[in-house]
């Protein structure tokens, strides 16, 4: 069956999808009604008047508020399908791990900045089967005209169709920004507070009874972990300060505010995080090793991170008198200090038959590193013809990433008033290891180690058209001595290079009322690499759309699918909450069927959604990590109420 679906997808790719490429009639720009009142924005869009997002009113995949690669349950760790490192390539500094809950996580470059004339809020909340409920909301203000504040707030609990699978997650953030009226100084800050509770079941006991088992009762079927749980705390204050320098403006519309030449930019942050592991009974022989105590699991692990970047560049100064004022440059100096803690705490139970057992914390790792990171930029800062460059560069002088550079360069061409885009990039980085890979030491893993640096080189091909709801790309990436944890769960180091060939193909039609929207990925790597990704990562939905009652209702009702090849999918260490590869048997290739209903009246949306509508109608090979299958049949209902008064 999964054959006949992957030819079909193959016949859609190769003779339907030229068809209706650049169909004028059916291929049209969704027609969305903006909310002028409220705008937004992310933190690398601030210094841009052109990149605010007005908040639109659309349906457009409303219904898939979560992806369908975590491990069985919303809250539980998200196993990458495409190849993603711990940071993005341009960022050059200090790493402890790779977050596999960072899906869930606020972060100062995630979040939404507003500027709203009236309050606005939007609540998103989530009822579905095994107790799930998601909760989501925003709050914003302009206490001024040019200073906003702004609350989130994310809740998701699950119990989840498996025994302890339970999630217990809240995630908070609070956020301003604020333009003087003199355009001389401005600031984006943010308080972040990400606290994720969860069990940890190890995954089933043994894949092959569930595979072959038919309507077995999923609380009855055996797991390897049934004592243990983990706590995954961050907690992050930002603040980025711009002080523009300029000529004063004559207008007077403005208030003769500073048009700027240049500015100086401060950011800081502060970031520290708290990894529990705790397990009641170590001794169930699921872990290979017991270092230091085999009645109790209690691992702990803290680091934080004072970051300061002093940054000058030139910008617009809008007189335009060709190569003088269209060359930028910026430079940057950046400070990390980084402190670690690494903890066991295990019980002596014999000191004292008077006074009882007693706690002793044994301190294994303490240490503080340094950074210092310089960094310089030349671009373009206006353009006569939409053509846009930028080469950057980032070089570590000393501390614990000491020779670590990233270097870069950027093309942009937008074409046709900005509808069609080409973007060329070229990218090349050198990182020391993530201190994980390194040092390490808990109840059950342990090692010293002196890896070597990694290098990722990165060349990117985008091209995008908006009226055609078209975007295809294509990514060379070679990595060399890629560092990953082998089939013990163990750090490693494959010293060679691994190149990995990306493509990516997002193309939605429209036929009168009829919608089918697709996303295409594919990867190609060698099979005996270390890093291993499906072949193909296809997501596919087809629904109906129409505007009932005058208007009044709109109205969806279709289906998506989401498939991947089989590949030798990583495995999960709940022990030290990282993925590692494995041998033994290959996952995927079997298709995740949704139904949904989704409707909206004016600011109010809703949805209904049987989740994994196939349960039980195509065979049980429904798991993307080994051990932990995802969830069955669920009906879920999700309601999301904007107020922008």
């Amino acid at each position: 069956m999964m054959l006949i679906f992957y030819r079909s997808t193959l016949l859609f790719l190769i003779f339907i999808f030229p068809l209706h490429l650049f169909s004028d009639n059916n291929d049209s720009v969704k027609v969305l009604r903006k909310n002028l009142t409220t705008n937004f924005f992310d933190q690398s869009q601030f210094e841009c008047k052109d990149s605010i997002t007005f908040i639109e009113s659309s349906l457009h995949n409303f219904h898939n508020y979560l992806g369908k690669n975590h491990l069985g349950n919303n809250g539980l760790p998200f196993n990458d399908l495409v190849f993603q490192s711990s940071n993005p390539i341009e960022y050059v500094g200090f790493n402890y791990c790779k977050n596999n809950f960072n899906h869930y996580f606020y972060t100062p470059q995630k979040l939404k900045f507003y500027n709203t004339r009236t309050p606005y809020s939007d609540l998103f909340y989530v009822l579905g089967s095994k107790l799930e409920q998601a909760f989501k909301m925003t709050f914003s203000y302009n206490v001024k005209k040019n200073w906003n504040v702004t609350a989130d707030f994310n809740r998701i609990r699950s119990q989840g169709f498996y025994l302890r699978q339970n999630t217990n997650h809240n995630f908070i953030a609070l956020s301003s920004n604020y333009k003087s009226l003199n355009n001389r100084y401005y600031f984006l800050a943010s308080i972040i507070y990400n606290n994720a509770k969860n069990s940890e079941n190890g995954g089933i006991s043994n894949d092959s009874i569930f595979l072959e088992s038919d309507n077995i009762s999923k609380e009855l079927l055996g797991i390897n972990l049934n004592n243990a749980k983990r706590t995954t705390r961050n907690r992050n204050i930002y603040l980025k300060q711009y002080l523009n320098f300029g000529r004063k403006s004559t207008d007077t519309a403005i208030n003769n505010a500073i048009i700027p030449g240049s500015r100086l930019i401060l950011t800081s942050m502060f970031d520290d995080n708290i990894l529990k592991y705790e397990d009641e009974n170590p001794s169930a022989g699921y872990y290979s090793d017991i270092y230091f105590d085999s009645t109790r699991t209690f691992d702990s692990t803290f680091n934080f991170k004072i970051e300061n970047e002093l940054a000058w560049k030139r910008v617009d100064n809008k007189k335009h008198r060709g190569f003088v004022d269209q060359i930028g440059v910026a430079f940057s100096i950046k400070h990390q200090l980084i402190k670690i803690e690494q903890r066991e705490l295990f019980t002596i139970s014999d000191v004292s038959v008077i006074y009882g057992p007693v706690n002793t914390t044994q301190k294994r790792i303490d240490t503080i590193f340094n950074n210092l990171i310089a960094g310089g930029e030349l671009y373009n800062t206006y353009s006569n013809n939409s053509f846009w460059w930028n080469l950057s560069a980032k070089y570590t002088l000393n501390g614990y990433n000491e020779g670590d550079y990233y270097a870069g360069a950027v093309v942009k061409k937008a074409i046709n008033d900005s509808l069609n885009v080409i973007v060329l990039k070229a990218e090349h980085k050198l990182q020391s290891p993530d201190f994980i890979y390194n040092y390490y030491t808990s109840n059950h893993f342990s090692w010293n180690n002196s890896f070597e640096k990694g290098a990722e080189t990165h060349l990117m091909a985008h091209f995008s058209m908006k009226k055609y709801n078209f975007a295809i790309s294509a990514s060379y990436t070679n990595y060399t001595n890629v560092l990953y944890f082998n089939d013990s769960a163990i750090a490693k180091q494959f010293i060679g290079k691994v190149p990995v060939i990306s493509l990516f193909l997002k193309k939605d039609f429209v036929f009168y009322n009829w919608h089918l929207n697709n996303k295409i990925n594919y990867q190609n790597l060698p099979d005996s690499t270390v890093v291993r990704l499906p072949e193909f990562v296809l997501e596919h939905s087809l629904y109906y759309e129409n505007n009932l009652f005058n208007g009044a209702l709109k109205l969806q009702v279709g289906a998506s699918i989401f498939y991947t090849t089989a590949y030798y999918a990583n495995a999960y260490m709940p022990a030290t909450a990282q993925f590692y590869i494995q041998n033994k048997k290959k996952y995927g290739d079997y298709p995740f069927i949704d139904f949904f209903i989704s409707g909206q009246i004016r600011t109010v949306r809703i949805f209904f959604k049987i989740d994994h509508l196939n349960n039980g109608l195509m065979g049980n090979n429904y798991m993307l990590t080994p051990g932990y299958p995802i969830n069955d049949r669920a009906f879920k209902l999700g309601v999301s109420w904007r107020f922008f008064d």
